[in-house]
């Protein structure tokens, strides 16, 4: 499979991401803008306070998804020879991108793990090249290509 087709099944699940953020927001963001003369049980007060903040998280969350679709789509002309941040694995059992964290998804049959470069097995890959084997737990991997 090419690079770009699995950066746009990346890019694919980002924006479930970010649309579920946003919705998640408004819900939080609704919750939190309840007219104070309105809300006369003190209930109603911390409730308020507590969806605030949750409105906050999300939009944290938000803010960081989108930089990270950012980055992705900044990676479709890119390529590697080696393992570093942005590239993408392909091992005989699955595939790594190197790069954003996200679900794991599915490409030709295959699992694709996303993983940050604060994941521990980060450290593991990186520096790699094709035909280089990687321990993951108990299985042994062969990389049998970068992209």
């Amino acid at each position: 499979m090419k690079r770009e087709d699995i950066l746009n099944e990346i890019i694919k699940e980002q924006h479930r991401v970010i649309d579920s953020l946003k919705a998640s927001v408004e819900e939080y963001k609704t919750a939190s803008d309840l007219d104070k003369d309105s809300a006369t049980d003190p209930d109603d007060l911390a409730r308020q306070s507590e969806a605030k903040d949750m409105q906050l998280r999300f939009e944290k969350m938000l803010k960081k998804e989108k930089t990270d679709l950012e980055f992705v789509l900044k990676e479709k002309d890119k390529t590697y020879s080696e393992i570093e941040f942005g590239a993408i694995v392909e091992t005989d059992k699955n595939y790594f991108f190197l790069a954003v964290p996200l679900p794991k998804l599915i490409i030709d049959g295959k699992e694709l793990f996303c993983i940050s470069k604060d994941a521990p097995i980060f450290a593991k890959l990186k520096g790699k090249k094709i035909g280089d084997t990687l321990e993951i737990g108990t299985s042994n991997h062969t990389i049998a290509n970068i992209l």
